[in-house]
């Protein structure tokens, strides 16, 4: 009984952690937080990394420079949320399996190390080097993406103790 009450509260605690996180982000991004360069990330450039991901591209020179793809937004925008949705998963399984109350320093440690998975995988794969380093003028990747993760382990804490989970 506690695994099916586990998913359910991960699809919700997921879906309104990951909304918390865009909003934030959005917010950040008009108030100057993030930088304003050259590059730039989004759904768009996520679902046009998945679709080519799904035809057996995984290296990028620039994925800017790569052609677009029919419904890449949709896709990056499904992508990203079934993505937030999966991480909070794991983080309830983790507290399950180590039998652990969820704390919010806790979910915003976990947010705050998913970040590997942007820095160390997608940016490197769309050609923009480890940590967004690569990426010219003044994106702030690294940055922008450590932010945007914090919130997201944030909005984990905030939206389970909203919904008494």
């Amino acid at each position: 009984m506690l695994l099916p009450r586990a998913f359910i509260v991960g699809l919700i605690v997921g879906t309104l952690a990951t909304v918390t996180m865009d909003v934030v982000a959005v917010i950040a991004l008009r108030l100057g937080i993030a930088g304003r360069g050259p590059r730039r990330t989004g759904p768009d450039l996520i679902g046009r990394w998945i679709g080519y991901l799904l035809r057996g591209k995984f290296r990028h020179t620039d994925i800017l420079q790569t052609p677009p793809l029919l419904g890449e937004l949709v896709l990056g925008l499904a992508a990203h949320y079934l993505i937030g949705i999966v991480l909070t998963l794991v983080y309830l399984g983790l507290l399950l399996v180590v039998h652990a109350t969820p704390t919010a320093l806790g979910a915003i440690l976990y947010g705050t190390a998913t970040t590997v998975f942007p820095w160390f995988l997608m940016f490197p794969s769309q050609g923009m080097g480890w940590l967004g380093l690569d990426a010219p003028g003044d994106a702030h990747l690294a940055r922008v993406s450590l932010f945007n993760h914090i919130i997201f382990g944030l909005g984990i804490a905030l939206w389970m103790a909203v919904l008494r989970l």
